[in-house]
């Protein structure tokens, strides 16, 4: 009776324990901060429980390592819209951006540059609507490239005076969103896009 007594109690204790554990553990699958820039992203009004978590795979991450997670957003139950958080490496350090894509139309619904550490007078730039707006209704298909003072392409951004490494890793940073996009949701192939900005080893942009 006694052992009895005491399996219950060990019994009871495991499975205490356990819910705690589970409930300290259990975390928001995007934070409050990073879900209220997803909905001004896609112009929705969507909550935690609408955005899971994609795991990425190995072969994904090493053709696209800016990529540090990736989101699918459900509005409704026809809508399903992407979201990618990258860090490309830019001319000081890492720049954090959120990349959102629209599910329907298969194109940039827009960016936003969570964190950076460029030079000062150039980075704060990168926040400007002016330079992120340039992203927006971008099509996926095609990976978009830096133009210096006129885009004369459809996939062409005008880069930030002066800022030429700085804008090549956004562009990577976005890439990387597209062409994982382009593979785990299209099943389409794109080629892998580099973490760092090639071909710039000066001290000036």
């Amino acid at each position: 009776m006694l052992k009895r007594a005491i399996a219950y109690i060990v019994l009871i204790a495991i499975i205490i324990g356990c819910w705690g554990i589970t409930g300290c553990s259990r975390e928001k699958t995007i934070p409050k901060q990073q879900l209220t820039i997803l909905n001004q992203l896609l112009s929705t009004s969507v909550s935690d429980k609408q955005v899971e978590t994609i795991e990425i795979q190995d072969e994904t991450a090493r053709k696209f390592p800016a990529i540090d997670k990736m989101f699918k957003v459900v509005a409704d139950e026809e809508q399903e819209n992407y979201v990618f958080l990258v860090s490309p490496i830019g001319y000081r350090a890492p720049i954090n951006i959120m990349v959102a894509i629209d599910g329907e139309k298969d194109e940039i619904a827009g960016i936003k540059v969570l964190q950076q550490d460029e030079t000062p007078g150039w980075g704060e730039w990168l926040a400007e609507t002016w330079f992120t707006d340039r992203f927006k209704g971008k099509g996926v298909d095609i990976y978009l490239e830096r133009a210096v003072l006129e885009a004369k392409a459809p996939n062409e951004i005008i880069q930030i005076t002066s800022a030429t490494v700085t804008t090549q890793a956004v562009l990577n940073g976005v890439n990387a969103a597209m062409g994982a996009y382009r593979e785990l949701v299209l099943g389409s192939e794109a080629e892998a896009v580099p973490l760092n900005v090639e071909g710039f080893i000066t001290e000036s942009e």
